[in-house]
């Protein structure tokens, strides 16, 4: 299951994985973090874990251009 991130969520999504502030492709700041929580976790719940033991994949999209970034499993993983 997926779901969007707050903007407090968004704020420390950025910190841990250094993505998710703006669009890639155009530089637009409103852009949605949508995460994949993993099995067993509490990162579906607003608050829960977002760290890389709590996701399995994230994807940044932009309200302005339509860009997606993934942000890969491994690219999480790094974050650890």
């Amino acid at each position: 299951m997926s779901r969007d991130l707050t903007k407090e969520e968004q704020q420390k999504f950025v910190e841990m994985y250094g993505t998710g502030a703006r669009c890639v492709a155009c530089g637009n700041q409103d852009v949605i973090v949508k995460i994949w929580e993993k099995h067993g976790t509490n990162a579906a719940e607003i608050g829960g874990d977002i760290s890389p033991t709590g996701i399995v994949g994230a994807l940044v999209t932009c309200d302005a251009c339509d860009h997606a970034e993934t942000v890969a499993r491994t690219r999480i993983l790094e974050a650890s």
